[in-house]
């Protein structure tokens, strides 16, 4: 009997040996998964996606210079050597062109894709912050399947830009650039920008000349005496959304000449660089009578920087002995753009 115990209390203490290694077993690789488990998304071991920064931009595309003007308007800066940019579209029905660009080398003068920081100067840090801006030059972007040879971007072409983040392959922004249709501005006048000077009477109120409204300016013209009005606009071409090429600028003078008699009355324009005389002998008008004059100036004053530095000028001479009929009277001095 007591070896039969003995037997059957082995065979009893076998089968629990093996209930515990089970068990033993299913406790490791609980334990197991619970420390990878752990390690995994606990802040030491989680895999973090990368950071996308939140950054405002705006964007400016001057086609007449072919110049894309990406500006940091706010937010986070970013790192240059993460920025990538793609400018992509068609001009036709099937053809399609692709083009990135990257800024993380400062020091290239001639890249096409560069930072310039708010004065102007070519950025040598390792940020896009606020108030940068990148330029693009896009000029030959398209390669023409029907011609084997660049062209810049027209009207025609609808563009894509899409603004990269590298570090983390997400799209900061993307924008469709388009050339608006621009309607020709309205007349631009001295006021309330610019400012009238009488050689004779000082500094006028440009009022007086921005609207067409029978308020002249009056400036006696003495005898033997040349005396000038000088009109300047204050244009800012940014601002008003002109870009080169102009295709046509337009001068409307409206005036009264005091009496019939000749005063010499000569007509000026000045373009930053050089005078160009419009007419001369305008005085001989009758009294009463209002000339209304539009010059095509466009051969003398071609692009923007020459628009901002435009001056109207009239000039005369007084002929008569009594010095008091003899006055220049304007209404109106504007310019049109297109």
């Amino acid at each position: 009997m007591e070896g039969k115990k003995c037997r059957v209390l082995c065979q009893d203490c076998r089968a629990v040996s093996e209930v515990y290694g089970q068990l033993l077993m299913i406790s490791i690789v609980v334990i197991a998964f619970a420390t990878i488990g752990v390690a995994v998304f606990s802040d030491g071991g989680a895999v973090k996606p990368e950071h996308i920064p939140h950054t405002d931009l705006r964007e400016n595309f001057y086609r007449g210079s072919n110049t894309l003007q990406i500006v940091h308007s706010g937010g986070e800066s970013i790192d240059r050597s993460a920025i990538k940019i793609i400018l992509s579209g068609n001009y036709g029905k099937s053809d399609e062109f692709s083009k990135s660009y990257t800024v993380s080398d400062p020091t290239d003068l001639e890249a096409k894709a560069k930072i310039l920081k708010p004065d102007g100067k070519v950025s040598t840090d390792s940020r896009f912050m606020l108030g940068d801006y990148i330029t693009i030059d896009t000029k030959g972007i398209v390669t023409d399947s029907t011609t084997p040879r660049s062209r810049d971007l027209t009207n025609k072409d609808s563009v894509d830009m899409f603004f990269i983040d590298m570090p983390s392959q997400q799209v900061i922004q993307r924008t469709m650039l388009q050339k608006a249709t621009r309607e020709p501005l309205d007349w631009i006048t001295p006021h309330p920008y610019g400012s009238v000077y009488d050689s004779y009477g000082g500094w006028l109120d440009t009022e007086s000349v921005g609207e067409i409204d029978g308020t002249f300016t009056q400036s006696p013209i003495p005898k033997r005496d040349w005396v000038y009005e000088e009109y300047t606009f204050g244009i800012d071409a940014d601002e008003m959304g002109v870009s080169d090429p102009l295709s046509s600028i337009s001068l409307k003078v409206i005036y009264n000449a005091g009496d019939n008699s000749p005063q010499n009355l000569t007509l000026s324009i000045y373009n930053g660089y050089d005078w160009t005389q419009l007419a001369s002998q305008m005085g001989e008008t009758f009294k009463g009578n209002r000339e209304v004059v539009i010059y095509p100036i466009i051969d003398y004053v071609s692009n923007t920087a020459q628009l901002e530095n435009l001056i109207v000028k009239f000039s005369g001479i007084g002929n008569a002995a009594n010095q008091s009929v003899k006055t220049d009277l304007v209404d109106f001095v504007g310019i049109q753009v297109n």
